[in-house]
């Protein structure tokens, strides 16, 4: 690892390494260089594309001039970003990212989306969506941000009429839940860096009780890809150090879609009840505006 306290350490660094650097390794050092406030807030995909490189050559910039890899060197940088701020907060970058931040964002997120489905095994991918369909019950659970993706993914299935359910994060111990979980069910966990040990403890209860386990991770050698049944790869770059999820969402919809496709009976009898539940709401909304107000203390 790269020990760097400054910019200038930083730039002599690069430096140092440039004359023996590769063409497009050069390349990312000479954007490096000229944009070094920008970088910290570029992802992997976004550096590779400003600098004409590819994105493994990114990666192997970084660990040529001594980082473990791209995210190390991202560390170093907002580190020195901060330690220049703090010292003049009002030296803000004088760049921003690119015209429009929005663009940046969206056209990462559309990068995530297609790699992603590039990638997916698609028998792998049907595999899940009908052992989903078959369980008995669906468990969806995640850490962090994957808590949230889970209650969505939860909340999906549910509407192609597939009984499911997000297991809670607010147990002293997640795996206090898995005595809920029978031979038949199916669990499905997000796990996404940082991973947590409470996803991995979750499949493993859930292999041992004989239930179905999915694995939706950023990458097919995560921790939890070991350990469940079926394992989904989805893209999760990001500008910043959190994930990415449009591609994550795009998944456990098209997992939906599939399974209201292969089993429209079960999917239509849903749909019709969900819609006689709203309009019972809407009915119930509409008599109770109209109704005079019985409370005599209202006016």
């Amino acid at each position: 690892m790269s020990r760097v306290s400054t910019e200038s350490e930083l730039r002599s660094l690069v430096m140092q390494h440039a004359a023996g650097l590769p063409l497009q390794q050069r390349a990312i050092a000479d954007y490096l260089l000229e944009h070094l406030q920008l970088v910290p807030f570029l992802s992997i995909p976004e550096l590779a594309r400003r600098s004409g490189a590819s994105e493994a050559t990114v990666v192997r910039f970084a660990q040529r001039i001594g980082f473990s890899g791209f995210s190390e060197l991202k560390v170093a940088l907002v580190d020195l970003l901060q330690l220049r701020l703090a010292a003049d907060p009002s030296d803000q970058p004088a760049e921003d990212l690119g015209e429009d931040v929005l663009n940046a964002v969206a056209a990462l997120e559309i990068s995530n989306i297609e790699r992603s489905v590039a990638a997916i095994d698609r028998s792998g991918f049907a595999a899940v969506a009908e052992a989903l369909y078959a369980a008995d019950h669906t468990f969806t659970f995640g850490m962090g941000v994957s808590a949230h993706l889970a209650e969505l993914a939860a909340y999906t299935l549910t509407q192609t009429g597939v009984r499911a359910s997000c297991l809670s994060t607010r147990f002293t111990s997640p795996r206090e839940q898995a005595v809920a979980l029978r031979a038949g069910d199916a669990v499905v966990v997000f796990s996404f860096p940082p991973y947590s040990k409470q996803s991995l403890e979750m499949i493993d209860d859930a292999n041992r009780r004989g239930a179905a386990t999915v694995a939706i991770c950023d990458r097919l050698t995560a921790p939890a890809a070991g350990l469940a049944r079926w394992t989904l790869a989805v893209k999760s770059d990001n500008l910043m150090f959190t994930n990415a999820v449009a591609a994550i969402t795009v998944l456990f919809n098209a997992l939906s879609a599939a399974i209201a496709t292969s089993h429209r009976e079960r999917a239509l009898e849903a749909f019709a009840h969900i819609n006689r539940v709203l309009e019972g709401d809407a009915n119930l909304l509409a008599a109770d505006r109209q109704s005079p107000r019985s409370d005599p203390l209202l006016p």
